[in-house]
This record gives C-alpha cells, structure tokens and sequence, in this order.
C-alpha cells in the first residue's frame, strides 16, 4: 500500500471513529477495490458494515441489519458481528440461532465482556437464572461494567431466590453511579421486593426524583407505597404528577398492577378522582 493509500486507510479509520460512516465507506470502497486481500482493509470495513447494520436494527430494520452483519464478517469473522446477529436472533425469538452467535463470539474472544453480557440476556429470557449470574459475572471480571450488567444480574439472583446477592449486586451499581436515577429506582425496587424495606425504597424513588422529576416509574411506585400505607391524597398526588407527565404509560402501569396478585392500589380501584386522573371517566 503507498503512502497515500494509507492515509486514506487512516483517514478511514478516524472518520469510523467519529461515526461519519458515509465518508468512511466512500474511502473504503476505494481503498477495497485496489486492495482486496488487504487485512486493515478488510477488518476497516467489517466495522463499517457492524456499525451500519447496529443503526438499521436500531432503528427496526433487521433484515437490513442481518445483511449488513453478515456481509461484515464475509470480510473479517469479528466477533462483535456474531454478538449483533445474536441480538437479532434472540429479539425475533430466534434462541437457538442466537446461542450459537453468542457461543461463536466467545470462541472468537473469550475476553469480550460484551459478548458475556449478551449470553447473559441470553439465559435470563429463557429462565435459566444460574447460567445468566454466571455470563453476567464474567462480563464484570472482564471489564465490562455498565448499569445493564448489573441490573441483569440482580434479576438473575432474583429468579434464584438468592436475595441478598441481588441487593448487594445493585447496590454495587448505586455506589458506581449515585447520580444515576434509573440505578437508584432499580435500588429502590431490590429494597422493597429483596429486602422488604418499604421506607428505604421510599428514600431510593424519592432521591431518584429529586435527580430526575420526571422518573414515572419511581413516581408510580410512591403512589403505590402511599396507597399501600392508606394515605390515599398523597397517593393521588403522586398519579397526578404521573399523569401530567404521560397519561398513557401512567394508564399502562395502572392496569399492570390491577392483574398482580396483590395490588398497590387495590383499595382504590374504584375510586372516581384516580379514574378521572387516568381517563377512564
């Protein structure tokens, strides 16, 4: 390759790096033509063909999607292509076909965390809570740490009955991200239904809404705990901020809690100013 090929390839790479992917593909195209059986050649456009097809499935666009993976590993066998495919395979309830991207992923780089995470996801949709805490422990011993991760394995330790590891696993996550509203409100949840601590889940929703006002879920939640203590005007104060911020997800949840076995807001299924709140009048 000449010089001035390879800063193209280099040009190429930078701009994959700022996900400018129509400039990159322009030079790699290019840069493929001349050079085929290149490998920096090859794997630059695996990753361009990964990141393209990450944007169509998320935006809905599997099949385009699946394409563009699989092209990207005719180029080079990346593992992060098999860990995409994966993804589509298990969203389409494709389980077998995922396991076996996954598995291939991991054959590829044992060290890929995100690949663990993904076989993680994996056994928790199909109800197999031992292997998810194990994928999901690998994905943290090999770095990968982010909320997900941990969310999925307190619900892994849930599905087990193994309570306290699943408290003390989100509250891990708390202590890495304290700001995170979403982390708190998963906090809150483990004390009220692992712990069985309804006040110190009160504190977790309320500082997750003192960082985010508009935390539907946490609000909700203290709509429930203040049905649940019969304190039924700051319950309804609650639903009333819930609706203002989104009336049908508001609704949505409303009706969630009516099928459970023990409804939060059983006493006031039939009270006029809730159903007004939520539409239903």
């Amino acid at each position: 390759m000449d010089a001035g090929d390879r800063r193209g390839l280099d040009e190429a790479k930078r701009l994959l790096g700022n996900g400018k992917l129509r400039e990159a593909f322009s030079r790699l195209l290019h840069l493929t033509e001349k050079y085929p059986e290149e490998v920096e050649v090859r794997e630059g456009m695996a990753l361009a063909l990964v990141m393209q097809g990450a944007t169509h499935a998320e935006a809905g666009e599997f099949d385009r999607a699946t394409q563009e993976f699989e092209r990207s590993i005719r180029y080079s066998d990346t593992p992060e292509a098999h860990v995409n495919l994966g993804r589509i395979h298990q969203m389409l309830g494709e389980f077998d076909d995922a396991f076996q991207e996954y598995s291939r992923a991991l054959d590829l780089n044992d060290d890929l965390a995100v690949a663990h995470e993904a076989l993680g996801q994996y056994f928790l949709e199909v109800k197999d809570f031992d292997q998810a805490a194990s994928a999901f422990g690998r994905a943290i011993a090999k770095g990968g740490v982010n909320r997900s991760v941990y969310s999925g394995l307190w619900e892994a330790y849930m599905g087990l009955g193994r309570t306290d590891q699943a408290h003390d696993a989100i509250m891990e996550a708390v202590s890495r991200w304290p700001k995170d509203d979403g982390m708190l409100g998963m906090a809150a949840l483990s004390w009220a239904v692992a712990k069985n601590d309804h006040d110190q889940a009160a504190e977790y929703w309320k500082k997750a809404i003192e960082i985010n006002p508009k935390n539907l879920p946490a609000l909700f939640n203290l709509a429930g705990l203040a049905a649940l203590r019969g304190d039924r005007p700051e319950a309804l104060s609650y639903i009333k901020r819930c609706c203002q911020i989104d009336q049908e997800q508001t609704l949505a949840m409303w009706k969630e809690d009516a099928r459970q076995p023990k409804r939060k807001f059983g006493g006031l299924g039939g009270d006029e100013d809730f159903l007004d709140l939520l539409g239903l009048l």
